[in-house]
C-alpha cells in the first residue's frame, strides 16, 4: 500500500498552500467557497452549503503554467521544433531558387567528353565510325550526334535542337530559346523573420538574365558539336517564334547568329567567362538592349 504525503500551510486570510507528493498547490477562499490551482496546471473550484456537508466541485481544466512543465512548456517547445522545421524549410527553397538563377546562365560549364578521332581511346559506342568522320562523311557526322545525344540534357531548359552541314568543315545548329519557360521572372529571398519573400525582377534584370541565357546554351552547343566532331568552325542560331504584328501570326525570328572557330574556341575559360560577353571573341549579329532585350538579326553563312 503506497503512502500519501499532503500538508497544507496557510500563509494568510483564506490562503493556503497545499503540499503533495506529486505536486503543489494555492487554494483561496472563505468558508464555503473556495478555488484552487497546482503546478500540473489544474483549476477547481468547491462551493458548500455550510452545517449540510453538501459541496459541489466542478474542474475548470487546465491552465498553462510556463516553466513548470505544464501543457503550455510542452506546446512552447513543440513550437519551437515547429519554428526551426520552417526555417530550415525556408532557407532550402531560397537556395535551391538561387542554384537554379545561377544553372539557367552557366549551362556552358558541363558538356560531353571530347573524342579525340584521331587517337586510340575512342568510345566503344561510335569507334565503328572511326574512318567515315576521319574521311569527312557527313552522314558519319550525324551518325555520332544520334548515338551520343550531346542535346539531350540541355532539353532539360526548354530549348529544342536541329543541326546541319553540307560540308565536313563545319556544321550549324540552330535551337529554340523557349526563354519564358526557363529565366525566371522573380526573385527569392529571406525576409528577417525567416520568411520566404519574392519580388518581380526588374526589368534590366530579367533581360540580363534572359541574355545570358541565351548565349550561355550556344557555347554549350558550339562546346558539344566541338567536342564530338572534327569540325573547324560551329555556326549556331538562337531562334524563337514571335508574333508578327502586321499579320498576326508567329514566325519563326532570329535572335543571336555566331560563328565559333574552334582555335578560338579552345582557349576560353569556360567556367571563368561571362556568356554574354565572350559572344564578342567571335563573329555574330546580336542588337540587344538592357530595358529591351534582343531585337531581330540576319542569320550568319558559312563562306
Amino acid at each position: 500500500m503506497g503512502l500519501n504525503f499532503r500538508k497544507s500551510i496557510k500563509l494568510g486570510k483564506g490562503i493556503k498552500l497545499n503540499l503533495g507528493k506529486k505536486s503543489a498547490g494555492i487554494s483561496v477562499g472563505v468558508k464555503g467557497a473556495h478555488y484552487s490551482i497546482n503546478t500540473k496546471g489544474n483549476q477547481r473550484a468547491t462551493i458548500g452549503i455550510p452545517g449540510t456537508g453538501l459541496s459541489y466541485t466542478q474542474n475548470l481544466g487546465k491552465l498553462p503554467i510556463p516553466g513548470l512543465g505544464g501543457k503550455d512548456s510542452k506546446s512552447s517547445k513543440k513550437s519551437e521544433k515547429e519554428k526551426a522545421k520552417e526555417l530550415e524549410k525556408a532557407q532550402a527553397q531560397v537556395e535551391e531558387y538561387n542554384e537554379s538563377m545561377q544553372e539557367v546562365k552557366a549551362i556552358h560549364t558541363e558538356g560531353v567528353e571530347p573524342i579525340n578521332w584521331n587517337g586510340n581511346l575512342i568510345p566503344r559506342s561510335v569507334s565503328a565510325l572511326k574512318d567515315r568522320v576521319l574521311a569527312g562523311e557527313i552522314d558519319a557526322y550525324y551518325e555520332v550526334i544520334n548515338i551520343t545525344e550531346p542535346f539531350k540534357a540541355i532539353t532539360d531548359f526548354g530549348s529544342k535542337f536541329e543541326i546541319g552541314t553540307d560540308d565536313p568543315s563545319y556544321m550549324m545548329a540552330e535551337f529554340d530559346i523557349r526563354g519564358e519557360e526557363v529565366v525566371p521572372t522573380k526573385v527569392m529571398t529571406m525576409t528577417a523573420t525567416g520568411k520566404v519573400s519574392e519580388k518581380e525582377l526588374t526589368k534590366t534584370a530579367y533581360y540580363e538574365m534572359y541574355q545570358d541565357y541565351v548565349c550561355s546554351v550556344t557555347l554549350r552547343v558550339a562546346r558539344d558539336l566541338f567536342a564530338l566532331l572534327p569540325v573547324e568552325t560551329v555556326v549556331v542560331h538562337a531562334v524563337d517564334d514571335v508574333i508578327n504584328t502586321a499579320t498576326g501570326n508567329k514566325e519563326t525570328t532570329t535572335f543571336l547568329s555566331v560563328a565559333f572557330d574552334r582555335q578560338t574556341f579552345n582557349n576560353l575559360n569556360l567556367d571563368a567567362l561571362d556568356p554574354s560577353d565572350a559572344m564578342t571573341n567571335f563573329t555574330h549579329n546580336m542588337k540587344f538592349a538592357k530595358t529591351t532585350g534582343f531585337k531581330p538579326v540576319e542569320q550568319l553563312t558559312v563562306w
